[in-house]
C-alpha cells in the first residue's frame, strides 16, 4: 500500500502554480500588513475565492487521481 501512495502523482497547471503564488501572497498580505477592516474583508473575500478556483481547477485536472486518493483512504 505505501508503494501505491508512493505512486499518487497530481497534476498541477501552470494556472493552479499562478493561484498558489497569489494565495501564499494574499495570506502575506494579511498577516504582516495592517489593514482596515474593509482590507481585511476584501482580502479574504479574494482569498476564498481564489481557493474555490483551484479547487475546481485541481479536481478537473486530477479526477483519476482524486479517485485513486480516495480508494486509498478507504482501504
Amino acid at each position: 500500500m505505501e508503494n501505491e501512495w508512493k505512486n499518487l502523482r497530481f497534476h498541477l497547471t501552470e494556472e493552479m502554480n499562478n493561484m498558489m503564488i497569489e494565495l501564499l501572497v494574499t495570506e502575506q498580505m494579511m498577516k504582516e500588513s495592517k489593514l482596515t477592516k474593509n482590507e481585511r474583508k476584501l482580502l479574504e473575500n479574494h482569498k476564498a475565492e481564489l481557493l474555490e478556483d483551484f479547487r475546481k481547477e485541481f479536481q478537473r485536472n486530477n479526477i483519476e487521481q482524486i479517485k485513486k486518493y480516495n480508494e486509498l483512504m478507504n482501504k
